[in-house]
């Protein structure tokens, strides 16, 4: 047991005692003051001498829990000795995360969640050697070090969800390794979550979905995958694993378990994807998109950026990020916005925004609950609704107006064309799309009473007249 300083480094006297055959340093707490002597030998002035006392009593104070700590650990593996036949085991530290990820599950792991529950595990375990460097097994980890960690975390502004994130992942793992551990309590139980300050994706409208299909065709690698996510809501990593026996390409369905979940869902293979499905080379891969696969696999990023610059081209950036080129067209968005707390900026346009755009553009249709939560995956209602449905305000507003009385939600409001939209429109149609885009600016055309959009033809005709049971129906209708 032995008093030390670090000169030149730090202004606090450290401690040296020996702890089950190992020499552990710790910061005493006591600043050093008065002028230092040469060495620890010597005596020094008065303000020092003050402060070289009180250090030692901290140290022996030290000295002391340690010694009462081990005959505490002495006595409990005593006891279990007795009772058992056995010493209780241990878990170091820095066997953490391997004993995790060695743990039996139903499901494998990602290997995105994986890497960050490592990172979450060496950021403990580095605060505890940095501040309680006695702790060398997970058995020695008490209540107050955990609070003191998320105090430190809280403090150094990360968000409420990353903050709750680790917690839930430490706590789940102390948990599930607290008998190999001889854990005897916890010390992540009472630990609270914090409430989160939700940021929400933002949809894409009909229109801005166009546009980043349009502009998908400048990226020929990442264009198949935009499609996909567009027309099945499948998260980036399905998208890109999709293997060869989940698609029925005569029966137009894919029947795919979600690497999220392990859901099994059922997506109609629609128009736009079924032209690219039937357009792929034959090849040996059992992979739908081999090349987008082996690139998912070695670097996941490497498609969100390749999305990133889609969006861009579509007219999706940050202002900082603003194209300088002269004739560059406005920005339609953004796709980060600042958090209230965070280290970094939530991301509101990105890769799963075309997950968020399909529930969306479902839900605000008319499709049943159930039937989207068939394509997404969700087992609960309550998590489409709310991170998944996020309508726009005019979209949410049109379409209760045209399914509310008309005492309530008024006579359906054309929406009005705007001359550069429609100048857009008209040059992107296609082969394959003019029939698609000529119906939908048709249906943003004002209809006289009594009138009704003749699609096929591309004219109006008059409102068909209403079976004599519809009638009937109508008349009883009103006089109840």
């Amino acid at each position: 047991m032995s008093l030390e300083m670090r000169r030149g480094k730090s202004k606090w006297w450290y401690g040296r005692v020996t702890m089950n055959g190992d020499d552990v340093v710790k910061n005493l707490g006591v600043e050093i003051k008065g002028a230092v002597p040469p060495s620890l030998k010597q005596q020094g002035d008065l303000p020092f001498e003050r402060s070289r006392a009180k250090a030692q009593a901290a140290l022996e104070n030290l000295q002391l829990d340690f010694k009462k700590r081990a005959t505490s650990e002495e006595l409990v593996q005593t006891i279990h000795e007795i009772r058992t036949g056995a010493r209780v085991s241990s878990i170091p530290l820095t066997e953490i995360a391997p004993k995790w990820k060695a743990l039996p599950r139903r499901r494998p792991l990602s290997p995105r969640y994986v890497k960050q529950a490592e990172s979450w595990t060496a950021t403990f375990v580095e605060f505890l050697k940095e501040n309680h460097p006695a702790v060398r097994e997970m058995a020695d980890v008490q209540s107050v070090m955990a609070r003191d960690y998320f105090k430190g975390e809280e403090k150094r502004g990360i968000s409420a969800k990353t903050y709750n994130n680790t917690l839930i992942f430490l706590r789940s793992c102390f948990e599930a390794l607290r008998e190999d551990a001889g854990i005897p309590k916890n010390p992540f139980a009472g630990i609270p979550t914090r409430e989160e300050d939700t940021v929400f994706r933002k949809p894409f409208d009909a229109e801005e979905l166009t546009a980043i299909v349009e502009a998908a065709k400048s990226e020929p690698f990442v264009q198949p995958i935009i499609i996909t996510a567009v027309c099945t809501a499948m998260r980036r990593g399905d998208c890109c694993m999709l293997l060869k026996t989940a698609v029925d390409l005569p029966g137009r369905f894919i029947r795919v378990k979600t690497s999220k979940t392990g859901e099994l869902v059922q997506i109609p293979i629609f128009p736009l994807l079924h032209n690219v499905l039937a357009s792929l080379q034959p090849n040996d891969s059992p992979y739908v998109f081999p090349e987008q696969a082996t690139k998912y696999q070695v670097y996941p990023d490497f498609i969100t950026d390749r999305v990133r610059r889609v969006m861009r081209t579509a007219g999706f950036f940050d202002p900082e990020d603003a194209p300088t080129e002269e004739g560059t067209k406005k920005a339609r968005g953004e796709i980060h916005q600042a958090r209230e707390n965070g280290l970094r900026k939530a991301s509101i346009r990105d890769f799963h925004s075309f997950r968020v755009t399909w529930v969306t553009l479902a839900l605000t249709a008319g499709v049943p609950l159930e039937i989207v939560q068939k394509v997404t995956g969700h087992r609960t209602a309550g998590i489409v609704m709310k991170h998944y449905f996020q309508p726009g305000r005019e979209d949410f507003r049109r379409t209760l107006a045209g399914k509310l009385p008309a005492l309530i939600g008024g006579a359906p409001e054309a929406e009005p064309l705007d001359p550069k939209k429609l100048r857009a429109r008209l040059k992107s149609m296609t082969p394959k799309t003019w029939r698609q885009i000529r119906d939908q600016m048709l249906r943003q055309l004002s209809v006289e009473p009594g009138q009704a959009i003749d699609v096929k033809n591309g004219g109006e005709t008059e409102a068909p007249a209403l079976p004599a049971p519809c009638k009937s129906e109508l008349r009883s209708a009103d006089v109840g």
